[in-house]
């Protein structure tokens, strides 16, 4: 026989020896059978073999399926959430400027899209008949007050005052200033044009009237907001939503400045989901006093989570169904016990332990070595507790 046959018939026999010893095993505990071999001449020994320890030149199943074991440990851990968002106009910080009177627009000094106002500044002049009518009102009310201001009858007097003080409001109510008013007064001039002044700072996000356009009460004619604070709404995946809080601080990237790092504090968690991305928006607050940023910009987010010391394994020495969750605890050398566990939360490649095994247990590594999950699960442990037979399987 050739060495290369010699070769493929010792590595067979091992094989078949430990697949034949486990299908016969009927326990909970899975010994990992060890199986003798002769001592070769030095050149079958080769690279291809894993190389005995064993000075007897005894190869175990551990040395040919390479099993290898992990520690159940308490770990330092910190949760990364990565995800994107888009900035937007804070809803608080827009400010729709109406006109009170019906009238129609003569001069429009806010004339563009985007333009920054600045507050007092001239927006809009309009000619409304209602805005003449109520200034002829005040100065009639103004004269009367005056003729009669000397009179002895209280009633009279009372009767004026209470018809100016109405005609004051009236106007001051239409935003005419009381410096407007006390020009009125004093030249008795009626204003056919009222000029509307900004009573904010910021940009004109939206215009809703141009010269002649018809101004009704009650309806915006401009819509203006500010950029030294942005929302940025990052859409967090729904497993990432458990560990979101409210204070947390943000790393950001815009990708307008790409080596520019961004800071940001969770402010608000929307309670409402996404349904067919299966996120929830969460709400930061960037400040923006460079006015740099820009609604509508893309930015990538990272969220850096301290989540302290927690009890975990690695994802690799679990076996996990959904609804069953188990590991093979090590009892002695090559013999290891199936144990339910309970789960926590999965961080970044470690399982959270919650019970079934404690700190400084012994497990292996790479569970799914010892059986065919759905096999195993469905057969002996179909409920926990209940045993089975249980057949290794060795798939071709």
């Amino acid at each position: 026989m050739s060495w290369k046959g010699l070769f493929i018939a010792v590595t067979l026999f091992v094989f078949g020896l430990a697949v034949g010893v486990f299908t016969q095993i009927g326990s909970q505990i899975i010994p990992v059978i060890q199986s003798f071999v002769e001592t070769q001449p030095a050149e079958i020994q080769s690279a291809k073999l894993p190389e005995s320890k064993n000075k007897k030149g005894i190869l175990t199943v551990e040395q040919l399926f390479n099993i290898d074991t992990t520690v159940v440990s308490h770990v330092d851990l910190t949760k990364r959430i990565e995800t994107y968002g888009e900035l937007v106009h804070p809803e608080t910080d827009v400010r729709d400027i109406t006109f009170k009177i019906n009238g129609y627009v003569e001069k429009l000094y806010a004339d563009y899209t985007g333009k920054y106002i600045k507050k007092g500044q001239p927006l809009l002049t309009v000619y409304s008949p209602e805005l003449v009518s109520a200034q002829e009102e005040f100065i009639r009310a103004y004269e009367y007050l005056s003729q009669i201001e000397n009179a002895d009858n209280g009633i009279l007097k009372k009767t004026a005052q209470d018809m100016y003080e109405a005609a004051y409001k009236r106007l001051l109510y239409w935003d005419i200033t009381p410096q407007q008013i006390e020009n009125l007064k004093k030249s008795k001039k009626v204003m056919k044009t009222l000029t509307l002044y900004s009573p904010y700072d910021g940009w004109i996000m939206e215009k809703f009237v141009n010269l002649g356009s018809k101004v009704e009460a009650g309806k915006p004619v401009l819509r203006i907001a500010k950029h030294e604070n942005l929302w940025l709404i990052a859409k967090v995946y729904e497993q990432d939503i458990p560990f979101i809080k409210k204070g947390q601080k943000v790393m950001i990237h815009f990708e307008s400045y790409p080596d520019q790092i961004y800071h940001g504090v969770v402010d608000y968690i929307y309670p409402m989901m996404d349904i067919r991305n299966r996120t929830v928006d969460v709400r930061i607050v960037i400040p923006n006093p460079e006015y740099k940023l820009i609604p509508g910009m893309y930015s990538n987010i990272h969220i850096d989570i301290p989540l302290g010391k927690l009890m975990v394994l690695p994802e690799t020495a679990v076996i996990n169904t959904g609804k069953k969750q188990v590991v093979f605890v090590q009892k002695e050398k090559g013999v290891f016990e199936p144990v339910f566990v309970k789960l926590g939360r999965y961080i970044d490649g470690y399982y959270e332990i919650l019970s079934g095994v404690g700190h400084g247990t012994v497990v292996a590594n790479s569970a799914l070595f010892l059986l065919d999950a759905d096999a195993q699960l469905k057969g002996k442990y179909q409920k926990e507790g209940e045993q089975k037979p249980m057949k290794m399987m060795h798939h071709h």
